[in-house]
């Protein structure tokens, strides 16, 4: 029977909690090689679109371990053909996991959400704009307007992504030294969203939510702070 992968964490000799049950209710339990175990649940298969009762239980177990020991947590889905796959993946890729594991010991992801208001002209192209004043004396020439209008969405989608890029530097700035390593993510075509990822010590979770909190530059923007959780975004699909 497949296993399904939850985290990665070294090997400890010490009696642990029992985890609680994975996907589909199944009993997880622990594959050890070397200095390194994985966390996995046996299953028959996994849904591409799983409910989100899976999703959830997927992420206690991730949650769970994460609160004994650093770990490497993988994605919804991760799946080996046995216990023997398992053994010779931590194998392979044992200095690879040593090496992470070390970077992310003792941390946690937060989150910040920026959304810079203001809705994107894209909707009112699709629509039809009235041709710019330039497009007048062309008259019937509508492909003109067309083009003249494509450029103003262009440029207002450039000056929404420089401000975006500009409050990610802010805030970057705005945490330092309160975070070992960040991501940024977005923004998004004809979305306002930019998602921002910090590897935080344990140790500076409340330093780091109190700065946010201080946050004065942020007017032109509605922020959202997320975490901790499991450093999911520091972890890439070259790690398996």
């Amino acid at each position: 029977m497949s296993c399904l992968l939850y985290c990665i964490g070294r090997r400890r000799e010490a009696v642990e909690p029992e985890p609680p049950p994975g996907v589909g209710r199944q009993p997880v339990f622990l594959v050890t090689q070397g200095d390194l175990s994985a966390a996995v649940s046996h299953t028959a298969a996994v849904s591409q679109t799983p409910d989100l009762a899976d999703v959830k239980a997927h992420g206690r177990v991730v949650a769970f371990f994460h609160r004994q020991r650093s770990v490497i947590p993988m994605r919804y889905g991760c799946l080996l053909e046995d216990e023997l796959q398992v053994a010779r993946v931590l194998e392979d890729h044992g200095p690879a996991y040593d090496d992470l594991l070390k970077e992310l010991s003792g941390c946690v992801e937060m989150g910040i959400r920026i959304m810079v208001p203001g809705k994107s002209p894209e909707p009112e192209i699709s629509r039809g704009l009235r041709p710019a004043p330039e497009a007048a004396s062309y008259g019937a020439q509508s492909g003109c307007a067309y083009l003249l209008n494509r450029q103003a969405h262009y440029a207002a989608v450039e000056r929404g992504t420089e401000v975006q890029q500009r409050l990610a530097e802010q805030c970057l700035a705005h945490f330092t030294g309160l975070f070992v390593n960040s991501k940024i993510e977005g923004p998004l075509p004809h979305l306002p969203l930019l998602s921002l990822y910090f590897l935080v010590p344990a140790s500076l979770v409340e330093s780091f939510t109190q700065a946010f909190r201080r946050l004065e530059f942020f007017r032109e923007a509605r922020l959202l702070l997320s975490g901790p959780w499991p450093p999911y975004n520091f972890v890439v699909k070259g790690h398996l």
